[in-house]
């Protein structure tokens, strides 16, 4: 029995340190989770607009080109859902916040709660953004172990990028995505197809998102800020492949929020004529020459906005 024990150990031992190094390197190595949680405190002082959403914010809106002190804290595949936990979270503590800014996706509205986009990035909203998340479950061993909330292989490849470039951060102090020229895709009428393909869930079931979205802009309203929608620049092979009565149906609906609530405004960005085809790196996400025109172009558009209000 003892050498059956023995062997149990030995085949368990380095299951077990490639846990626990997994796990140190998870609580010590800088993310972007942990890197917008402490930058989103330090601004609490003087942070006027705080942008959310997914990658589409993430890579599309570049806070170091706005007239305003700007922060970024959306985040790859962040849904309304985490868009709401983290302005409940922070907007009170924010002494002269005046806008938040939603980008609003082909799949934002139609998006469900814990889906599979979620299954790992709702352990690091709860454990490196100090986020009280309900869908993660105080049962669940991911909830106190980010070493199992991913494969490994997944975890290992992360691993590899940080002793290779010494970070796996790839987001500036106010919350800008990194690029590089070598994220920019050549053929994008040849990438567009599989980029709608992923995006299509079928649904127009947007009750959900919408009263979220209603929701937030109650919130905004309580602590005087203004809150501004934005449909983001998209390929135009990407916006004629998508569902035209899906599409419209969003559009429609960001309208009816804007002509509904007087602090709420949107822009609609899709096929705006002052971005080419050069600006946008794949299907649906701008180059950094493109971030930054849009960026100027928002900037421009909300302190104008603001201007007026004051």
């Amino acid at each position: 029995m003892k050498r059956l024990y023995k062997k149990i150990l030995l085949f368990l031992l380095p299951v077990f340190l490639v846990w626990a190094l997994t796990e140190v390197f998870y609580r010590t190595a800088d993310t972007n989770y942990t890197a917008k949680a402490e930058h989103v405190v330090k601004g609490y002082p003087d942070t006027e607009l705080l942008v959310f959403g997914d990658s589409h914010s993430l890579y599309g809106i570049n806070p170091s080109h706005f007239e305003m002190k700007t922060f970024n804290i959306a985040n790859v595949s962040q849904s309304l859902y985490f868009d709401e936990l983290l302005l409940q979270k922070h907007i009170k503590e924010h002494k002269k916040l005046k806008a938040v800014l939603f980008n609003i996706s082909y799949f934002t509205l139609s998006r469900i709660d814990n889906e599979q986009e979620d299954a790992w990035r709702k352990y690091y909203y709860d454990q490196q953004m100090d986020l009280d998340v309900p869908i993660v479950s105080e049962w669940s061993p991911k909830k106190y172990s980010l070493a199992l909330a991913r494969r490994f292989n997944r975890s290992f490849a992360l691993m590899h990028d940080y002793v290779r470039l010494g970070t796996v951060l790839d987001c500036t102090d106010d919350g800008y995505g990194i690029q590089e020229a070598s994220d920019i895709i050549g053929d994008k009428d040849a990438i567009t197809p599989i980029i709608v393909k992923k995006h299509e869930d079928f649904s127009q079931e947007f009750d959900h998102n919408i009263a979220r979205l209603q929701s937030m802009i109650a919130l905004c309203k309580k602590h005087n800020v203004e809150v501004f929608i934005v449909e983001m620049p998209v390929y135009k092979a990407y916006f004629e492949q998508l569902n035209t009565e899906k599409r419209d149906k969003i559009t429609a609906i960001c309208e009816d929020l804007e002509a509904s609530f007087e602090h709420v405004h949107y822009f609609n960005l899709l096929q705006n004529a002052r971005f080419v085809d050069s600006d946008l790196r794949d299907a649906d996400h701008l180059t950094n020459a493109g971030a930054t025109k849009c960026s100027k172009l928002l900037s421009a558009k909300i302190s104008a906005i603001l201007q007026k209000k004051e």
